[in-house]
């Protein structure tokens, strides 16, 4: 049956291909309703088990960033590079990478999991390693509060063989320490630096500390550098990855590579050519104009985005936002978002609720040159008001990140995914 079932996925996906469309995860989907134990027969053949990442916000980019550096150092890595972090995205990518045969080829699966989706993929599967980036609000007509996204997460690192690596600056998370009998490491930022990384609960509020040392430690963050402290050695690391965000991504990392045995210099090697993953701070060129895609969906992702903001120099910055079910239909999270970053910029609001954007930021005082729902017609205007050699920054939600990526790639070059 495992068989049948891969060579009907293999069937969809070439279907899919040759007609020219996307659905990265319906081979996926077709291949789970027939067989629904073909995720688990398949990860069994892995001589090194599975990394399971997951987490409100900087999933897709720490996934790409450690499977490139276990790769650099000659790991062959099963993952979901498409960012589709639902189970039928990992059943996907193995339709993809596996033979005609039923044979995996790599050594290891590092596994994007949304937060629901990470749940239940551990009552099939039992991880070596499970990586917690954060918890955070999002999504709130899904996930409901946030307290659940943490026990859901709390049986992540429950059903956790090996070792769990987990943000010790979260408290949700830096609490999980207490779920599991596998070995805990932690890694977080520096006491200087916990203003910038506040969570939920800090907001409005005092930063809590907890005296626990981290292995892994952001010391220091400059445009594209940052300083770390691995293992009480400090290093200064080069990142080919924009915002502050991706800093704290790199230090999960760091950890979750030192856990697989790696060399420090070796990740830090493997580390610094790493590309945005896509809408996560990519660069899209057309002639001398520069776009920068960034993907927001929560209070917390949005926030670091608008701190990032202020480093970089743009000309115009438009804010798309959908309101479609990967999105989260309700979008009332923008009211708890400070934009007070944009003001004095010119601003342009896109996408189905981009009258209701256009709204929140006046309560700001930012005021916004043009709202337009149709993401065509509004790309088009923002991009005219972008000089050559000058930066379009774009904040979409997630399915309209998807549409301006698809625009763009009719005029110009877009990395496929």
């Amino acid at each position: 049956m495992r068989l049948i079932s891969l060579w009907i996925g293999k069937s969809v996906l070439l279907g899919l291909k040759l007609l020219n469309k996307r659905g990265a995860a319906l081979p996926g989907l077709v291949v789970e309703k027939i067989y629904p134990n073909f995720l688990s027969k398949m990860l069994q053949t892995l001589p090194e088990g599975v990394v399971v990442i997951s987490g409100t916000n900087g999933k897709t980019t720490t996934t790409k960033m450690l499977s490139a550096v276990l790769k650099g150092t000659g790991k062959k890595v099963l993952t979901n590079p498409t960012g589709s972090n639902f189970t039928r995205g990992v059943v996907a990518a193995i339709i993809a990478d596996a033979s005609w045969g039923g044979r995996l080829r790599q050594d290891i699966a590092i596994i994007e999991l949304d937060e629901a989706y990470a749940s239940k993929f551990v009552e099939h599967i039992s991880p070596r390693m499970s990586v917690i980036l954060n918890v955070m609000r999002d999504q709130m007509d899904r996930f409901g509060e946030i307290d659940h996204t943490a026990r859901l997460l709390q049986n992540v690192v429950s059903k956790t063989t090996d070792v769990v690596i987990l943000n010790r600056d979260d408290s949700r998370v830096y609490a999980m320490r207490n779920q599991t009998k596998s070995q805990s490491m932690f890694f977080g930022v520096s006491h200087d630096l916990r203003a910038i990384y506040r969570n939920d609960d800090e907001l409005h509020g005092d930063i809590s500390n907890t005296n626990t040392n981290a292995t892994v430690e952001l010391l220091g963050v400059n445009d594209d550098k940052i300083v770390v402290k691995i293992e009480e050695v400090k290093y200064d690391i080069r990142l080919s990855l924009y915002g502050t965000y991706n800093a704290q991504n790199a230090c999960a990392v760091i950890a979750t590579s030192l856990a697989l045995g790696l060399h420090p210099s070796d990740i830090v090697h493997n580390i610094t050519n790493v590309t945005p993953a896509f809408g996560r701070g990519e660069r899209i060129y057309i002639g001398e104009k520069r776009i920068i895609l960034q993907l927001v969906k929560n209070p917390g992702g949005f926030r670091h985005a608008l701190i990032g903001a202020t480093t970089v120099k743009d000309d115009h910055t438009m804010v798309a936002i959908n309101d479609d079910y990967p999105d989260g239909r309700d979008v009332s999270w923008l009211w708890d978002v400070d934009f007070s970053a944009l003001q004095g910029k010119s601003i342009s609001t896109a996408g189905m609720r981009a009258a209701d954007m256009a709204l929140r930021l006046q309560y700001d005082e930012i005021p916004v040159e043009d709202y337009e729902q149709n993401l065509n017609t509004a790309l088009k205007q923002a991009i005219l008001k972008v000089p050559d050699e000058g930066t379009l920054h774009v904040y979409a939600t997630y399915t309209a990140m998807l549409k301006l990526r698809s625009l763009l790639s009719t005029i110009t070059e877009v990395e496929k995914v």
